[in-house]
């Protein structure tokens, strides 16, 4: 299960595109923070794990509260024999030496909220008075790739970046962030007029990913890996897909309980809420809910994309199209760009018999033998063992 607890509305940044709102409401308070965690947990099948994510506004203003969620989740997990997974998402400036140690102690995962070098970063993430904060933001990056075993970055895409993902992509590699996120300005109003250089942009990354594995270096790349695995796969499994409030909550501080934390906004709009951590999910708008998830567009189901299609995200949807239901053209588009950029990527890598990218993708599909790469190698071409995928 994964759970997401907004600790706080506040933010010291004023991003152009932000989703999280400008709420001067009040914070989550501990009660309430420890009170998600027991439900959760009570909610969990043997077997499973928790996924619990940190996020706001900027979680960091309440550094405090980290420290005494991180001190309760630990030992409510020993006591459940639950394995949980903690991670941070923030926008970097605030971090320090300290807290970087207290991370790295109590493992937790971090991602940066950074849209590339200077230029590209300070169009949209920018402080309250109008200061740039990519030298906070870069500087502290590089102190938490230097302290944390796993550092990530989250880059957003809109109309006005478009263009320059391939430079964010190249300032990541070069900074040597191993772990990279690009994920689009759902909120944003894309003109028809962009959709055609979504295959320019993604090919571009596609090959600078090619060049990454040919000369031995290892990256995650999410617009690339999450389609690569689906060739493996043979397509996503109805466990992938959303679970628009059964498997994946967003709660604000107020304990109200949403899908994902990006229906959380100002905490004001209703539509999406299940209710609040006190009282509980309210059974009748559960069940309303998941008529409202998936994606019903008719023509979806003959595109010989639709296996490899995350046409079902409900908050994508929503933000983009007006319906949980219902993918935008402009993430078909998107989509369509993203699956023939990670298949040039599949078929030329696998061509090569590159056993870096072979590794690379075993750790993140369960294929049964997990055996060693040298044994692997001895025993059949890399291309037989994971297979050529056509759409």
């Amino acid at each position: 299960m994964k759970v997401t607890l907004s600790l706080t509305h506040r933010c010291n940044l004023a991003c152009r595109y932000c989703y999280a709102g400008n709420s001067q409401k009040p914070d989550m308070p501990l009660a309430t923070a420890k009170q998600c965690i027991d439900v959760a947990l009570a909610r969990i099948q043997p077997g499973e794990s928790l996924d619990l994510g940190l996020f706001g506004g900027e979680p960091l203003l309440r550094f405090d509260l980290i420290k005494e969620i991180v001190e309760y989740i630990h030992r409510r997990a020993l006591q459940t024999s639950t394995p949980v997974r903690i991670g941070i998402t923030t926008n970097g400036t605030l971090l320090s030496p300290e807290i970087l140690d207290y991370f790295a102690d109590q493992g937790i995962n971090l991602c940066f909220s950074i849209d590339g070098p200077q230029k590209i970063h300070e169009r949209n993430r920018l402080f309250r008075n109008g200061n740039g904060s990519f030298a906070e933001v870069v500087r502290n990056l590089e102190l938490a790739l230097k302290r944390l075993q796993k550092v990530e970055v989250n880059a957003v895409i809109g109309p006005d970046t478009l263009a320059d993902a391939p430079d964010s992509l190249d300032f990541f590699i070069q900074t040597g962030v191993p772990v990279i996120h690009f994920n689009p300005n759902i909120k944003a109003i894309w003109p028809h007029e962009s959709f055609a250089h979504f295959k320019d942009v993604y090919d571009r990354m596609a090959e600078q990913y090619i060049t990454c594995f040919r000369n031995g270096e290892e990256i995650a790349l999410n617009v690339i890996d999450s389609k690569a695995v689906l060739f493996v796969k043979g397509g996503y499994s109805p466990s992938d897909k959303c679970a628009m409030g059964d498997g994946e909550w967003g709660i604000a501080p107020s304990g109200n309980i949403y899908p994902c934390e990006r229906f959380i906004g100002e905490d004001d709009d209703h539509t999406f809420c299940l209710g609040n951590i006190q009282s509980g999910c309210d059974q009748t708008l559960q069940n309303a809910l998941r008529g409202k998830r998936g994606n019903h567009r008719n023509d979806c189901t003959t595109c010989r994309y639709n296996r490899f299609c995350m046409s079902w995200c409900g908050c994508t949807n929503w933000f983009m199209s007006g319906a949980s239901d219902m993918p935008a053209p402009v993430l078909c588009a998107m989509e369509k760009a993203t699956i023939e950029a990670a298949r040039r990527v599949f078929e030329t890598l696998v061509r090569e018999n590159n056993d870096l990218f072979a590794d690379h993708l075993f750790n993140y599909v369960n294929v049964g033998d997990q055996r060693c790469r040298a044994c692997r190698k001895r025993e059949k071409p890399l291309r037989d063992q994971l297979g050529h995928t056509t759409l």
